[in-house]
């Protein structure tokens, strides 16, 4: 019997980075020989360390519950926040899952991390000693960081042991990103006193700390060397090209497939060790590979000239999606061949047109109701609802051996909307760069969709406020200025009969003085929708005031008829609700030709006559009411 297929769930950050997305591509592969498939979670940035920081993209790690996956993996340095690192273990650990943590130390997860230590020791000594530097100065990352201060110390137990000087005044914080380490390297330089070569923390430092020298007139490496760490892709395209250490992917997917397999038979293992791969380059005097410049260069390339010509779609689709009036005609839009292969599950409540959706904090009742919004493989439901669990399950029926899904969330406004879920018929790097602009357009349309759609509801209130009388549902004499405006000015009514039907409660003062007010509404409501029934289908029904309604119906029709049915269904009204008082309309009809000489007053003031002379008629009939 073939074995079942087993998720794996991956919880990370920044999937088309070239590193992350080759360690990804080759741990799939690697796990399909055991019949596992990859489930990819992950925001599109990394959290940058910022542990009390609300990133609405991190809500990725929450939403999806872990009950389908048979193995957690998070990958903590790639996440940046040791929180969400804790909470997704406490979760697997709460589920009898095993974790694995690469680049972090956690007590309930085996550990796959790179010796960092070492790989770096072996740049700083490359500098120092085989390239004989006497006044090397060191770029740290973030105070207080673990992996800055890892590396401060390391740089100064080498220079220590080269009998060289290293003091704070040796050492600058660039903060792992590109304008600070700038700042910080223009600094040294207006201070005169030059280094022989700087020594960085990562490799976007090193790049912009070469370019901030070369500004200043100076050479690299002739007159100041530079180094990085991590080894990534910009490294090996810059000029020079810059000496560094990669924490390359291929041994570390070997190394964290092997640790999935112990882990899936049930033998845990502790922790493993995966040694970066040291790398010499141009920016400290050393040769370089050219083939694997050359190489980047072209999947660089490829992938900038195919975005171009992608935004042109995506700015249209979004724009289509944001002008939609329904859910379903928001959803069709998205039926493009840019989104094969891509399903989105919005929160319900997205859905909920009476509500501000993005006034108030997502309720965790919110969490477990979804809606299939929108399936590229299937048929377009928006409405079709599903729990939690169920959307758990169903990524794992889609969810393909050897071809990772990736997962990220839909948010707007600093608020999630759901998830959206890509299948890959190829996961290369293009197809996976793809993702973080195509969630961000369909982020941008539903949002906006969202938004005007309860924009319209709220428009629609109010105008019927000011249209529609609350008590009766019929016309205030505002709406029916607007819509008889309308109607008298259609050419195509002109010479066409035109009837008014004025009608007034008989006997209100009686009912309100003898049952009280509340009553007295009743009996208005319980006339005006017997009014608004027996009139044909297009006609005007206002409340005047008080008690007193019209109606005005153009085109052919019996007001005697009317009237009649009018007193036929208030006798059954009267007989099935047993209010104590009896509903009945007094009527009066005028039946004449809308011309230009029609005038609404007089016509209204004809059949207000009648209705009275009608009303004085039954006067005895009901003098008790």
């Amino acid at each position: 019997m073939k074995d079942k297929k087993r998720i794996i769930a991956v919880y990370t950050s920044r999937i088309f980075d070239a590193q992350q997305h080759s360690f990804l591509k080759q741990l799939s592969s690697h796990l399909a020989e055991i019949n596992c498939a990859v489930v990819i979670y992950c925001t599109n940035t990394d959290l940058y360390w910022q542990e009390n920081e609300y990133f609405p993209e991190a809500e990725i790690f929450r939403i999806v519950p872990m009950d389908s996956a048979d193995l957690i993996i998070v990958m903590d340095e790639k996440i940046k926040c040791r929180r969400i690192s804790h909470e997704l273990i406490r979760k697997a650990k709460a589920q009898n899952k095993p974790v694995l943590a690469v680049d972090g130390e956690y007590e309930d997860a085996c550990c796959v991390k790179f010796d960092y230590s070492y790989g770096f020791e072996q740049v700083v000594r490359h500098i120092i000693e085989h390239h004989g530097a006497k006044k090397p100065h060191f770029m740290a990352g973030i105070k207080g960081n673990a992996f800055s201060d890892e590396r401060i110390a390391i740089f100064r137990k080498v220079a220590a042991e080269n009998g060289l000087p290293c003091s704070d005044d040796t050492i600058s914080y660039g903060e792992f990103w590109a304008e600070p380490a700038r700042k910080a390297m223009q600094k040294i330089i207006d201070s005169g006193d030059l280094p022989d070569a700087v020594i960085c923390a990562n490799d976007i430092m090193a790049i912009n700390v070469t370019s901030v020298i070369i500004e200043a007139g100076l050479r690299v490496p002739e007159d100041i060397m530079v180094s990085g760490f991590d080894g990534i892709d910009e490294a090996a395209l810059c000029t020079p090209k810059i000496t560094t250490a990669s924490c390359g992917s291929d041994a570390l997917a070997e190394s964290v497939f092997h640790s999935i397999k112990d882990c899936l038979d049930g033998n845990v293992p502790n922790e493993i060790s995966v040694i970066p791969k040291f790398m010499p380059n141009d920016s400290c005097g050393c040769s370089s590979c050219e083939q694997q410049s050359s190489e980047l260069m072209s999947r660089f390339n490829n992938s900038f000239y195919r975005y171009q010509d992608d935004i042109r779609f995506m700015f249209d689709i979004s724009t289509k999606i944001q002008m939609s009036k329904t859910p379903m005609e928001a959803a069709v839009c998205m039926s493009h061949p840019m989104l094969k292969g891509i399903r989105c599950f919005t929160f319900s409540s997205c859905l909920e047109q009476e509500s501000d959706f993005f006034a108030s904090p997502l309720l965790m009742s919110e969490r477990s109701k979804f809606n299939t919004f929108f399936d590229s493989e299937g048929d377009i439901d928006p409405e079709h609802s599903l729990s939690a669990d169920e959307l758990s399950h169903q990524i794992a029926e889609i969810a393909t051996v050897g071809l990772p899904t990736v997962i990220n969330v839909l948010d707007y406004l600093s608020k999630p909307m759901g998830v959206i879920c890509y299948s890959f018929e190829n996961f290369n790097i293009v197809e996976c760069s793809k993702t973080a602009s195509i969630t961000n357009t369909i982020s941008m349309g539903l949002g906006g969709f969202i938004t005007s759609r309860y924009q319209r509801f709220l428009f629609e209130r109010v105008e019927e406020m000011y249209r529609i009388d609350p008590l009766t549902g019929l016309f205030n004499r505002s709406g029916f200025n607007n819509e008889f405006a309308k109607l008298s000015e259609d050419t195509d009514n002109k010479g066409r009969p035109i009837t008014v039907i004025m009608a007034d409660l008989d006997g209100l003062k009686f009912i309100n003085d003898t049952y009280g007010h509340e009553s007295g509404d009743v009996a208005i409501a319980s006339a005006a929708k017997v009014l608004s029934d027996c009139c044909p289908e297009k006609s005007l029904c206002v409340r005047f005031g008080g008690d007193e309604m019209f109606a005005v119906m153009l085109g052919d029709c019996c007001p005697e008829k009317i009237i009649g049915e009018i007193e036929t269904k208030l006798e059954k009204v009267n007989k099935q609700e047993h209010n104590g008082f009896p509903t009945m309309l007094s009527c009066g009809a005028y039946t004449t030709v809308l011309d230009d000489s029609f005038d609404l007053s007089s016509a209204l003031k004809q059949a207000d006559e009648k209705m009275y002379s009608n009303k004085r008629s039954r006067k005895n009939k009901y003098m008790n009411i």
